[in-house]
């Protein structure tokens, strides 16, 4: 696995949609980060915390199945298939809210788990389960479980390479920091895209998929 090449598909991936990928990617920056932001800035004295339990509800039950709609479209993406900004929001709807719901739940308390033993037993079980939401897109059979357990057998042997895949993008990082932030408009896309071809790739790799445990 080349992650030059990596870096590469996922440009041919957004070739020609630059802007577009822009434009997704305000949207979910509101969605995501800018509103949490908003409910979080309710003044404590006042409200006794309310802006911070509204933010945490508002993550809960809002951004983790935005999150799972941009997985799933850059996923298509970088398939060759068309997509569309209504692609986000389309785990809110037939059946697949409660079960995203439920993942993010479950990762979180896998990784939270893992934290508490040391910091680095969490960062490296975070890697283990980057491609989660990827195989549940993929095999939406699958208990929310069972997902994870399928990622951690996929990572098996390629945590450093999606290391060292996101260590590639430290020199663009730094520079938006020179645009005030600007330049994550476009970083943003190419990682998503990148990891999305670190997906399918490794999938290939590895078939048929090992079985779950």
């Amino acid at each position: 696995m080349v992650l030059s090449a990596l870096r590469e598909k996922a440009r041919q991936t957004l070739q020609g949609r630059w802007m577009n990928f822009v434009g997704y990617t305000i949207v979910i920056l509101i969605l995501s980060a800018v509103i949490p932001n908003v409910f979080e800035r309710i003044d404590p004295k006042d409200s006794a915390g309310l802006g911070t339990i509204l933010s945490l509800l508002y993550s809960l039950l809002i951004v983790n199945a935005v999150t799972m709609g941009v997985y799933a479209l850059y996923l298509r993406a970088a398939r060759g298939q068309e997509v569309s900004l209504g692609m986000i929001f389309e785990y809110f709807s037939n059946g697949r809210y409660v079960k995203t719901i439920l993942f993010y739940l479950l990762m979180g308390i896998y990784l939270f788990l893992w934290t508490l033993l040391l910091l680095i037993p969490g960062i490296i079980k975070s890697f283990s389960y980057a491609l989660a939401p990827l195989v549940l897109i993929d095999d939406p059979q699958l208990t929310v479980n069972e997902a994870i357990t399928r990622s951690r057998q996929m990572m098996d042997g390629y945590k450093w390479k999606l290391f060292c895949l996101y260590l590639s993008f430290i020199g663009w990082l730094l520079l938006s920091i020179v645009t005030l932030g600007i330049g994550l408009l476009w970083i943003i896309p190419y990682m998503q895209a990148s990891l999305s071809h670190f997906y399918l790739e490794l999938k290939e790799k590895q078939h048929p998929i090992l079985p779950v445990e």
